[in-house]
């Protein structure tokens, strides 16, 4: 049963500033981004005792619920389990009424599962294409819950985990928690919304290099899947927890929107099927991070290809960024494989999938 402080720690997260109180209510204070007109204080009853004090909570999460547009069944999820509500909005002609073929549901649920598993799998493995399902990608999949629809255009809504944790703590990596998977979840949406969709559908090495964190081709491909198969143009992504709503529209999702994702797919296969496997043997001549137990950690090694010397980038994990520090510092050279492109000055590795200290 949700109570009166986990409600003032919703709507304090949420900016509402406290202002004054009597004997049975404490008064918050609208933020200005929620555009009332004038002062909208709202009360929080104080005393758990009282005989009218479920009814008085339940009169203020109605309230929340409808400035929020949440239903109360997912304000309580979001305010009681601190998790995320995740939410998928198909808006045409034939679901106006609040129903889906079964047909276009089936692909959906589908899809959404597909996705699910698959950006934990690019939490927990960072690469271009993840090749395996780690069991782990599995377990948060297990945490997730579809919750009740609504009328008005067909609704999906899934209860995704926030705090729970979905791999341990390794020796060169941190604990990683679900938050982080729905973080990443609405960063990759976002960006096929604004940098896919709204593009001239050519992506070229730059490109590849900006967006790296987002690109991973197991999950534009679900996303690819959820809009050709359900036959929707029109999907309203929309992720609430305790601190922020977010809401992602893309509409209008076909012909040439549609088409710039696949040509992203396809020249990310291409790159991947048209580069060799490399390996190379070098010495460590520049390491760069921002922070050395994350994933974004770039060693710069001096090696020879085709008997010329050559600096070749490449991104490492935080275990193996570690054993590169060390390396480095002794003087070591490094074994590293993987695929190798050749930029406009440089190589660099797209994908690591071995790296060894040498003795």
């Amino acid at each position: 049963m949700i109570n009166s402080a986990q409600i003032i720690r919703y709507i304090s997260n949420r900016g509402w500033s406290f202002q004054s109180e009597n004997i049975k209510f404490n008064y918050y204070r609208a933020p200005e981004n929620l555009g009332f007109e004038g002062i909208y204080d709202i009360p929080v009853p104080k005393i758990e005792t009282s005989s009218d004090y479920q009814n008085f909570l339940k009169n203020t999460l109605i309230i929340l619920a409808d400035i929020y547009e949440l239903s109360v069944d997912e304000l309580e999820v979001i305010i009681a389990e601190n998790n995320f509500v995740f939410s998928i909005r198909i808006h045409d002609d034939e679901t106006s009424q609040g129903k889906i073929g079964f047909h276009r549901f089936e692909e959906l649920i589908d899809g959404l599962k597909d996705l699910l598993v698959d950006i934990a799998s690019f939490v927990l493995n960072p690469k271009i294409i993840t090749s395996s399902k780690p069991a782990e990608a599995f377990r948060y999949l297990n945490y997730c819950k579809f919750l009740q629809t609504e009328v008005g255009s067909f609704v999906a809504k899934i209860e995704l985990p926030s705090e729970e944790i979905i791999k341990e703590q390794e020796i060169f990596r941190n604990e990683i928690r679900a938050s982080e998977i729905n973080s990443k979840l609405i960063s990759v949406i976002s960006y096929v919304k604004n940098s896919v969709f709204e593009s001239n559908g050519h992506f070229d090495e730059n490109h590849f290099d900006e967006n790296q964190e987002n690109l991973n081709i197991n999950l534009l491909k679900d996303l690819e899947r959820i809009y050709e198969n359900t036959k929707s143009e029109n999907i309203q992504f929309c992720f609430s927890d305790i601190n922020d709503t977010r809401k992602i529209d893309t509409e209008n999702v076909y012909n040439d929107r549609l088409r710039n994702l696949s040509n992203l797919i396809k020249q990310l296969d291409e790159t991947l099927n048209q580069e060799n496997q490399t390996r190379l043997i070098g010495r460590i001549i520049n390491l760069k991070s921002s922070n050395p137990e994350g994933n974004s950690n770039e060693i710069t090694i001096g090696s020879r290809l085709d008997q010329m010397p050559v600096k070749v980038k490449a991104k490492l994990s935080s275990d193996h960024y570690q054993q590169a520090v060390d390396a480095h510092k002794d003087g070591r050279n490094i074994k590293i494989s993987g695929i190798l492109k050749k930029m406009k000055t440089q190589y660099k590795f797209i994908e690591v999938l071995e790296f060894e200290v040498m003795p």
